[in-house]
């Protein structure tokens, strides 16, 4: 407990009197009751660091908590997920080490054989992207069949993806199954991937074959728990939506295996990341929302997403950044202000859910802060209660609760909201953890495919690789084989989250597709620029 019983009391007894209000702390020290305009209201108080942990999840917003890990590692454990093996999986290791005694090919050649292969088919991540541990790549079902990685994945597993199942009323196990028919398939194999899977069979032929990758393995695992968590909606349903239906485009594209392998994982990293950044946003501007009506303001609309994320195109050449750039500071207002805050802001939305429920005010069942304010802004007994309540709490946090500035009216969930930063801060990494570095390995880095870092500047950029893709989905999303290039290919883009950081960098775009054979000019009207299908 960070302050004494006798200091906590006379805490809440000053904020709710600044309120006209009555309150008290309970004598376990743990509970604070007020009354208000005749209704009454009683909050359990987080007390310490271990007593947030247990707030920051939101269940109908993420299936679990994360740390960052290798993205490809996600794929390979979703597959594992999926399927029953009755065995004991081994170290791929053990693959490596007998590679050249059962590659089909002759003595001499094998060893050569097996150097190619080791290039080929293992990932060898930098420090930077999860440590130096190489681990099989994931473009079969069968090696994540058979083979486990060295180390442990700190990332999500199965339930992610059952999570992107849920449709509003169920699971919608048709992306896992077609992920499973795809990567469980021997079709578009080249020469050296079927002897490398050769030799991967027979160095596991010990094993007890493990069943088919089937998405009703998801279910069973994730589905009564997930199903609970859900009962009321999903946070973000829209996203959710989005994501499935994109990953349902790559996989029916017409590419070679290994290329459609990557663009299934980097589809997958790309909305995830983006994904972690609209709940951020929406969670840290919500809560700003529910201040706002606390303390008596107008609230503006619901956060809105669209086209925050202003970028640069990767491929214009080698470019000087600056952090004045849009697309520098664009990283900084959602990166640094709400991606790296997402625990607290997770925390700081349960309290606040809750507090408002127990001063009665009707906030629905899914702690969504901008549901919250409205709810707020039409309740001012529920307004009273509810800032009296998160003053208390953010009490129970602080060091010195003398100082607290929730003690004016109004002023509970900023107090609340920067108390439960401060407890998070002091942890060292414990913010980081689980926001930024779960994005940074998905997208990030020197060469990243959305949030980039040149010295001490971080930016967001696109390079041609994820520009082509998100060409494909908007196009196949559409229906149509091609979109007018400002009037309707960057709207569509900023439904996304994702716009050009300036009218300049919108043409650096259109050179981007043009390069790529994206791009038909039926005219030299600026407005006649026509985003195309080429697949």
């Amino acid at each position: 407990m960070t302050t004494s019983y006798d200091g906590l009391r006379e805490a809440v007894s000053a904020v709710a009197a600044a309120r006209g209000a009555a309150a008290r702390l309970l004598p376990d020290g743990l509970t604070v009751t007020a009354s208000f305009g005749g209704r009454q209201a009683q909050l359990a108080l987080p007390i310490d660091g271990a007593d947030l942990d247990g707030y920051a999840h939101i269940p109908s917003a993420l299936p679990s908590r994360a740390r960052g890990d290798v993205r490809e590692k996600a794929l390979y454990n979703i597959l594992q997920d999926m399927m029953a093996n009755p065995g004991v999986r081994i170290e791929d290791a053990v693959l490596r080490e007998e590679l050249v005694t059962h590659l089909p090919a002759d003595p001499p050649h094998r060893q050569v054989l097996a150097n190619v292969a080791e290039r080929q088919y293992w990932i060898h991540p930098s420090a930077a992207h999860g440590g130096s541990r190489a681990f099989l790549a994931p473009f079969h079902s069968d090696l994540p069949g058979s083979y486990d990685y060295q180390g442990r994945y700190k990332s999500f597993r199965g339930g992610l993806l059952l999570f992107l199942c849920w449709d509003g009323s169920g699971f919608d196990l048709t992306l896992p199954g077609e992920i499973a028919a795809f990567l469980g398939s021997d079709d578009g194999l080249s020469p050296l991937d079927q002897a490398f899977l050769t030799a991967a069979r027979a160095a596991a032929a010990d094993l007890k074959a493990s069943a088919p990758a089937a998405p009703g393995r998801l279910v069973e695992q994730f589905g009564p728990s997930m199903m609970k968590d859900l009962a009321h909606g999903a946070f973000d349903q829209e996203g959710l939506d989005r994501i499935r239906r994109d990953l349902q485009t790559v996989v029916r594209l017409q590419l070679p295996r290994h290329e459609k392998a990557h663009a299934l994982i980097v589809a997958f990293s790309l909305h995830i990341a983006l994904y972690y950044y609209r709940l951020a946003f929406r969670l840290g501007e919500g809560l700003g929302c529910v201040a706002r009506a606390l303390d008596g303001q107008d609230l503006p609309g619901s956060p809105d997403f669209d086209g925050l994320i202003l970028f640069r195109v990767g491929s214009a050449g080698d470019r000087p950044v600056s952090a004045s750039d849009p697309c520098a500071r664009s990283w900084w207002s959602l990166d640094e202000q709400h991606l790296l805050a997402l625990p607290a802001s997770m925390v700081s939305a349960n309290l606040v859910h809750q507090a408002a429920q127990a001063s009665g005010v009707d906030c629905g069942p899914v702690p969504d802060p901008y549901v919250c304010a409205q709810a707020l802004a039409d309740d001012p007994v529920g307004a009273t209660l509810t800032d009296l309540l998160c003053a208390a709490a953010a009490a129970g946090l602080h060091d010195s609760p003398s100082g607290l500035s929730a003690a004016e009216p109004g002023t509970g969930v900023y107090a609340l909201r920067e108390a439960v930063l401060a407890s998070f801060r002091r942890r060292g990494s414990a913010l980081k953890q689980r926001g930024r570095d779960i994005v940074n390995t998905l997208v990030g880095g020197f060469g990243g495919e959305l949030k980039r870092n040149r010295g001490r500047v971080r930016f967001f950029e696109l390079d041609e690789q994820v520009i082509f893709l998100l060409v494909m989905l908007i196009l196949e999303d559409s229906q149509r084989q091609q979109l007018a290039f400002r009037k309707e290919f960057l709207p569509a883009l900023r439904r996304y989250g994702l716009a050009p950081q300036s009218a300049a960098e919108e043409e650096l775009l259109s050179q981007a597709l043009g390069r790529l054979g994206l791009l038909e000019r039926y005219s030299d009207a600026g407005e006649a620029l026509y985003v195309r299908h080429i697949l």
